[in-house]
């Protein structure tokens, strides 16, 4: 009696069902038989095995991927450097983000708001650079003159000024 009890669940657990809603296998027995040996392993367990495998090792080439696709990325990203010191003689040479600038032609060529545009630190503005590319003469040179005496002497002051909805100007 005690075998054929044995024999009926160990049928029992080699035979499958498909469940309509999730469209899986499911066994008609999950009974645990504590018998001297383990069962053979069927088509069912080896599969779920073959199916963890795979999931480790998929999830192992994702890691992989990113690796490369981050090497691939700084690489660009110098490549791309690269080719702007080229073709930039006025902010590359200076190390400065063309980016960061702003034009504004008079009394000055550029004003560069440094770490303005930085990769690693966004917004985070370090300096401020009066720039400009070309030797003044004259009434110009002398407006730039008068900039750097005021820079050099502090005589420099923050105000923020808003346009409000009717036009009107408020100091804050």
């Amino acid at each position: 009696m005690h075998k054929e009890i044995i024999s009926f669940y160990s049928t029992l657990r080699e035979l499958f069902v498909f469940c309509p809603a999730c469209e899986t296998p499911h066994r008609l027995s999950d009974c645990k038989l504590f018998q001297k040996s383990k069962p053979e392993a069927d088509w069912k367990e080896k599969l779920d095995k073959d199916l963890e495998r795979l999931g480790r090792i998929e999830e192992l080439l994702e890691e992989k991927i990113e690796v490369a696709r981050e090497a691939a990325r700084l690489v660009g990203r110098k490549a791309a450097d690269k080719a702007i010191r080229q073709i930039d003689p006025i902010f590359a040479p200076l190390k400065l983000n063309c980016d960061d600038s702003k034009v504004i032609f008079h009394p000055l060529d550029f004003i560069v708001f440094h770490g303005m545009k930085n990769r690693e630190k966004p917004c985070e503005v370090t300096e401020i650079v009066l720039l400009d590319k070309a030797a003044k003469t004259g009434e110009a040179l002398e407006v730039q003159k008068s900039l750097e005496k005021a820079v050099r002497q502090k005589k420099v002051e923050w105000m923020t000024l808003r346009v409000e909805q009717d036009g009107g100007i408020k100091i804050e």
